[in-house]
């Protein structure tokens, strides 16, 4: 892991936008996150690696990175690691409305934003 990577992680448990999951004491995953007010291309638009300040007021919840320990029982889990996120946004943010992340396939040849509602 390079110096600026570290130094991202750090920064983002720093500001609290880290979350990790836990099951039978192996961390499964872990997601950091941003909070905006729906406007994707300040983040689509920034440099690798890069913290972001929240927007104050913000209503969404970007997903930056999610990164999985990559195990077999991960597809299993995945609807209950996506049902407890859900829950861990709406106690820890109220005004949180919806969730959005990217994804990046080959066949689309760019990223592509979706949005979910909380």
């Amino acid at each position: 892991m390079t110096n600026q990577q570290l130094q991202y992680y750090y920064e983002m448990a720093k500001r609290r936008r880290m979350f990790h999951y836990k099951h039978n004491e192996r961390l499964v995953c872990f997601i950091t996150y941003f909070i905006g007010n729906g406007n994707p291309k300040k983040y689509l638009d920034r440099k690798p690696w890069t913290v972001i300040d929240d927007e104050p007021g913000g209503n969404v919840l970007y997903i930056d990175q999610l990164l999985t320990d990559k195990s077999r029982d991960n597809v299993y889990l995945s609807l209950r690691i996506w049902d407890d996120i859900k829950e861990f946004i709406k106690h820890s943010f109220p005004a949180i409305k919806y969730i959005c992340w990217n994804r990046f396939k080959r066949e689309w040849g760019k990223p592509k934003t979706f949005r979910e509602g909380i």
